[in-house]
């Protein structure tokens, strides 16, 4: 088992700068060459916190064996020292991929908040910290595969761990893997493709249209970390830094009315219904086709997508029960704003006409779900405004505390809206 330094040096640890107590194995199952454990990391008291529960295979380097086992028969249970650990193939499991396959699935390199693994045809996600419950993602793309959207990768398999009070969590997912595509991240900090950025907001609409309906939790208005922000812009240090922060400190009066008159009270508008949304949507959650062109877009139409949406799990860092809410699918549509314009800032280029491009794919895509309802685009843009507000100012947070040298973009974000 990892030490407790080894554990708190992860990028998946969710519990850094708390003070751990120990670390102990609270099941274990042994797998082909490998072993699952579910480790729970307990903190010091005067931490005032829950221990966390972990997933790790042990050795990831032997896992061959691991996937074939786990997913060549429809279901298969293993008794751990405690508890019970369960894997499901879905119906789209796929039947004209070989079995065999499943020995070639193999870790990848990058460290990241889940453990990641692919072969050709696969890609399984072990979800590395656990929480009891109904988990997003998979039911996030088990609607998506019933309306058959074909805006994400299909799902094929999911795995589950039952403690011995019977307490269910998700551990990971197996599911189709994109190929022949690039992440739309890279790809619009190479060219601000204004066609491409209206085909994805077309994609993020009819997303949006296979997920509504489904059952969440029930919705809150958007929280706006203005006094944490005010805290931070306080704190700043640097001559240029704290001019800035001092001119966002200027806004703040203003843009807390304009939150408030906006979220004061329901609008009515169907543009802004809450229902279930990805919940943390920006650039590096898509992939693009590797050719994608307007002209490839246009011969695209009609055939396969040129782009799939990944990661429904939502923010990391919150509850099962906050990513499950339902909330206004504008949330989505501002996070890729945003994500075009710090993907305009770090390039260089002018991201205007992507974010206008995608604000009209997604007007054409909801007025065609909406019936005879044209949506005008003035009106998309005055109703996204606020939510655009309320995740520049989240990105001012985060930056001001783990990016100081980032902070400028949100910075002048909420000085233009404030203007």
């Amino acid at each position: 088992m990892d030490s407790m330094q080894d554990i708190a040096s992860k990028r998946w640890f969710m519990g850094k700068g708390r003070k751990i107590e120990s670390i102990e194995t609270e099941d274990r199952v042994a797998i082909g060459e490998t072993f699952l454990s579910i480790v729970r990391v307990n903190f010091a008291a005067s931490e005032n916190c829950e221990p966390d529960l972990y997933a790790i295979i042990e050795d990831e380097t032997r896992t061959a064996d691991f996937f074939y086992d786990v997913f060549s028969c429809e279901k298969a249970r293993y008794g751990g020292t405690s508890g019970e650990f369960m894997f499901m193939q879905t119906e789209n499991f796929p039947v004209d991929v070989s079995l065999h396959e499943l020995f070639d699935i193999a870790p990848l390199d990058a460290e990241q908040s889940n453990s990641a693994f692919a072969s050709e045809h696969f890609f399984f996600k072990l979800y590395r910290r656990l929480l009891p419950g109904i988990h997003p993602e998979v039911e996030i793309m088990e609607q998506l595969d019933r309306k058959r959207s074909g805006v994400s990768p299909q799902l094929y398999g999911t795995c589950y761990y039952a403690d011995a009070t019977g307490k269910r969590y998700t551990l990971g997912i197996l599911e189709e893997r994109a190929t022949g595509m690039q992440d739309a991240w890279a790809y619009f900090n190479g060219v601000m493709d204004a066609p491409c950025a209206e085909a994805l907001g077309t994609a993020t609409a009819k997303m949006h249209r296979a997920l509504r309906g489904l059952p969440g939790t029930p919705a809150q208005n958007p929280e706006i970390p203005f006094d944490k922000l005010e805290h931070l812009l306080n704190c700043a240090t640097g001559s240029e830094m704290r001019e800035l922060a001092e001119r966002v400190k200027a806004t703040l009066p203003k843009l807390k009315r304009m939150a408030k008159d906006a979220f004061g009270a329901p609008t009515g508008s169907e543009l802004s219904a809450p229902q279930r949304i990805h919940g943390d949507y920006h650039l590096g959650q898509v992939l693009v086709a590797a050719a994608t062109t307007a002209q490839s877009l246009a011969k695209q139409a009609s055939s396969a997508p040129a782009f799939k949406i990944l990661d429904f799990e939502g923010e990391p860092t919150r509850s099962l029960e906050y990513r499950r809410a339902l909330r206004s699918p504008l949330v989505d549509v501002a996070g890729m704003l945003r994500s075009f314009q710090y993907a305009g800032t770090t390039s260089g280029f002018d991201s205007t006409a992507c974010e206008k491009a995608f604000l009209e794919g997604y007007a054409q895509a909801a007025h065609v779900d909406a019936g005879n309802a044209q949506i005008d685009l003035d009106t998309l843009e005055r109703a996204v405004t606020p939510y655009i507000l309320a995740k520049a100012v989240y990105e001012a947070c985060y930056e001001l505390e783990f990016r100081p040298g980032w902070f400028h973009i949100p910075a002048r974000a909420l000085i233009k809206l404030a203007d």
